[in-house]
């Protein structure tokens, strides 16, 4: 007699950032994303992109990566730096070190041997990340460090992408207005509040931000059962919508 063994099947992270394997329709669709903030973004200098969410859960932090690798591919010089100094995610979804990264830097307390900043071969982009929890992030975050930092990261970068926290919870996106050059707002398929995107918008206006406008998140646009298997496919579509004038 056969016993029945459940297995554990862990989520790998991976699975939803851009790559050869992913759908065509994913692939088109930050084809388009990327285009248009290229065109919103004219210009040979350095750009400097934003990316928030009005909460936590829109998929904010794979729009960011997704769009540094689709950057990658055009071979522009990208970094990711995550900017959720309270929640942050870029390490465990590049499945690298999370630490020391940019708290570290920023408040001076870091190991010289070991790198701030770190390639992924496999996805052709540098990554900061956030680096160990700081008592205090906003205050890091707004510092003339933070400036100074992103200043130098403007001579070797092409692009710089800032993974923010949610704006509704706390304003740490916004204090970086008057270097970031845009921001795209992410905002997820049922389950995005109306309110909370309206209070998103209002604090990027409020700190004179640039918003080149909104990433339609989740929507289930195709979903394929497969014989063999236990399991469904889900196709995800990004959608990039510019600010009306």
């Amino acid at each position: 007699m056969k016993k029945n063994r459940n297995k554990t099947v862990l989520f790998n992270p991976k699975k939803m950032l851009l790559s050869d394997k992913s759908a065509f329709s994913v692939k088109e669709a930050y084809k388009t994303l990327r285009t248009n903030v290229m065109f919103s973004l004219p210009g040979k200098e350095s750009k400097c992109i934003g990316v928030v969410s009005p909460d936590r859960g829109d998929g904010k932090s794979s729009v960011a990566i997704n769009l540094a690798i689709s950057f990658s591919q055009i071979n522009k010089k990208v970094i990711i730096v995550d900017c959720d100094l309270r929640l942050p995610t870029i390490a465990s979804k590049l499945q690298i070190e999370p630490k020391p990264g940019l708290s570290n830097f920023l408040s001076g307390n870091q190991d010289s041997d070991q790198p701030l900043i770190r390639r992924s071969s496999e996805y052709g982009i540098d990554i900061m990340t956030a680096g160990d929890i700081p008592p205090d992030p906003t205050a890091l975050i707004g510092s003339k460090q933070m400036i100074s930092f992103v200043e130098l990261l403007k001579k070797y970068y092409d692009y710089i992408i800032f993974d923010f926290p949610p704006a509704t919870i706390v304003s740490d996106a916004a204090l970086l207005s008057n270097i970031v050059d845009g921001y795209l707002i992410v905002i997820r398929h049922n389950d995005s509040e109306f309110s909370k995107i309206n209070e998103t918008l209002r604090q990027m206006q409020f700190a004179d931000a640039k918003i080149l406008g909104f990433v339609y998140n989740g929507k289930d646009e195709h979903k394929k059962y497969y014989r063999k298997g236990r399991y469904s496919k889900y196709y995800y579509n990004y959608y990039y919508y510019k600010k009306s004038e």
